[in-house]
């Protein structure tokens, strides 16, 4: 059986992928290790035979880390830049938690006695960065990061998870004003106007500092999508869509409720869930769109299991489905224009991919001067800074740069499999060892004293800041860059979506920040 193994790297890879995707999926107290049970899948496998721990290529798990990269950089580009100037502040003291942590880091690291490889593979796994200690074992040139890696990491998570728990509970005894006003579901409701000398469509838009959207008017038995400079009139019947303690304001102060549901008369106007699957559009926001081309106006965005309200400056993704509302004769173009098409957004456009991450790979080479060495991106963060400006962009003339959405996910799945399993393999035996001496004990402690640092330090920051409950736990979630965590904290806020937005505004500046704090302390 052991000489099988030893000759047959592809059976070896994947019985670490099926038995890792088994382990990742046991939940203990509401918690699993996701994606992390390839790591420990490898590590088990190979120091239970320490023959096969060199069997599979390193270059499988380099190409699984540049997919996961760069594919998280292609989601997150839209919202990351989006929210650059709005939550700079945060982006830079959960930067500044992080360097802090690599400082603290390389001094108790030399206080203990620690190698520079050592030290590095700690504060990978105590941040939960896998790319991190992708950098740490590429500067190091050896497996020997993996060990303070593999040690440190279960509790990057429980900690984390730990600390949001505390985070939550201190929201609770002292709410923001986040905590006081939680975010409702979009809705969507009829009303007929009473009021007189209204302004513009255009000015009511944000009324309450809400976003609403307004899909169908009826006046004087016809109906049509309204145009942003049209003035409600007394009679009228107008659709709108928004946060439902919004709508509801907004019909009080109209005039009452309509006796007709507008979508439900389909004479004139029609709607219809349109999946975006036209290169062209992708990055693009729904006012880019140019719907008004076709007299037609978008209500919601569905992507994955959530609706959204199709704000005008809503960034649309491949995949997506836009409910269209427009007149009868005239859907059928907005369709053709969108695309619409279930297979394209399956389908990558492999010129966009193909040259995008070899862009990355590229960017990844050159060498960056730093005061008494010289560092590289390598194969982690370049992909991803080169995914965040390409997802922004979304495409150039017929190259589309951005994945559906279902495609990027299976991906980045699959990349982090492949790289986690691979590094796994190549570091059980030194692991075992480990494991059997005061220094693994070390290792371990010196870990798990990291996390409650940079757990601390966030929990201060948020306070600082005075996020809401559901922002810290997002903040905490994104800083992290763990799904596990994300997982927990959506699952304690409710589903409130402010978690998945804090979340995607944190991960890219903490993910690159740890990579090449990594790489400098790996070369210390």
């Amino acid at each position: 059986m052991i000489r099988v193994l030893t000759e047959q790297p592809l059976v070896v890879l994947f019985i670490v992928l099926a038995a890792g995707t088994l382990i990742g999926a046991v939940r203990v107290g509401g918690i699993a290790a996701g994606p992390g049970g390839a790591l420990f899948a490898g590590l088990a496998l190979s120091a239970a035979v320490p023959a096969v721990s060199d069997v599979v290529p390193p270059l499988v798990g380099t190409l699984g880390l540049a997919l996961f990269a760069y594919t998280i950089g292609l989601a997150g580009g839209p919202s990351f830049f989006a929210g650059l100037r709005r939550n700079a502040r945060t982006m830079l003291g959960a930067v500044a938690v992080f360097v802090g942590l690599a400082a603290v880091a390389a001094v108790t690291g030399r206080l203990l006695g620690l190698g520079s490889a050592d030290i590095a593979g700690v504060y990978a796994g105590a941040v939960t960065n896998t790319p991190g200690l992708a950098a740490a074992v590429e500067v190091a040139g050896t497996n020997q990061p993996v060990v303070g890696y593999s040690l440190a990491y279960p509790f990057g998570i429980i900690g984390m998870i730990l600390a949001i728990v505390v985070g939550t509970r201190w929201s609770q005894a002292r709410p923001t004003a986040e905590d006081r006003e939680p975010p409702q579901p979009a809705t969507y409701g009829n009303v007929e106007v009473t009021r007189e000398g209204l302004p513009t469509l255009d000015e009511l838009t944000g009324f309450e500092g809400q976003t609403l959207v307004f899909s169908r008017v009826r006046r004087g038995g016809r109906e049509r999508t309204p145009d942003g400079d049209l003035r409600l009139e007394p009679g009228d019947v107008v659709t709108v869509i928004g946060p439902e303690p919004a709508v509801t304001a907004f019909i009080e102060y109209l005039g009452h409720p309509a006796d007709d549901d507008l979508a439900l008369d389909r004479h004139q106007l029609d709607f219809r869930r349109v999946v975006l699957s036209n290169a062209r559009y992708a990055g693009e926001t729904v006012a880019g769109l140019g719907l008004e081309r076709f007299d037609a106006v978008a209500g919601f965005v569905r992507r994955g299991d959530v609706d959204l309200v199709a704000a005008p400056d809503l960034v649309v993704e491949l995949g997506d489905r836009i409910r269209v509302v427009a007149p009868r004769e005239r859907l059928q173009e907005v369709v053709q224009e969108l695309g619409d098409s279930e297979r394209a957004v399956v389908v990558a456009d492999p010129i966009g991919f193909s040259f995008g991450l070899l862009l990355g790979l590229a960017v990844g080479l050159i060498p960056i001067p730093l005061p008494g060495t010289t560092l590289q991106l390598g194969t982690a963060a370049a992909p991803l800074l080169v995914g965040l400006v390409l997802g922004r962009v979304g495409h150039t003339g017929p190259v589309s740069w951005q994945l559906p959405y279902a495609v990027n996910q299976a991906l980045r799945q699959l990349g982090v499999l492949l790289f986690l399993g691979t590094v796994g393999l190549g570091a059980g035996p030194e692991l075992a060892e480990a494991l059997q001496t005061t220094a693994g004990l070390v290792l371990l402690g010196f870990g798990a004293a990291l996390t409650m640092v940079a757990a601390a330090a966030l929990l201060l920051l948020g306070r600082a800041l005075e996020l809401g409950s559901s922002r810290l736990a997002g903040t905490i979630a994104g800083a992290q860059n763990q799904p596990a965590i994300l997982a927990f904290a959506v699952e304690r806020a409710d589903g409130d979506d402010r978690v998945n937005l804090a979340y995607a505004l944190l991960f890219p500046p903490t993910f690159i920040t740890k990579i090449i704090c990594a790489q400098v302390l790996a070369s210390l």
